[in-house]
């Protein structure tokens, strides 16, 4: 978990997250919850 972190992907999702949790729009979060957890998988495969 703690490599995921680091990946650009999820360093990139996060910040989109959270911002679309907090304006309500779905155009940020959807798109930031995919890089998310794409970059978590790519950071636990190489764990």
């Amino acid at each position: 978990m703690e490599k995921a972190f680091r990946n650009p992907l999820f360093l990139t999702g996060l910040p989109l997250a959270i911002c679309g949790v907090a304006f309500t729009a779905p155009g940020l979060w959807i798109p930031g919850l995919v890089l998310m957890i794409a970059g978590w998988a790519k950071g636990n495969k190489r764990a």
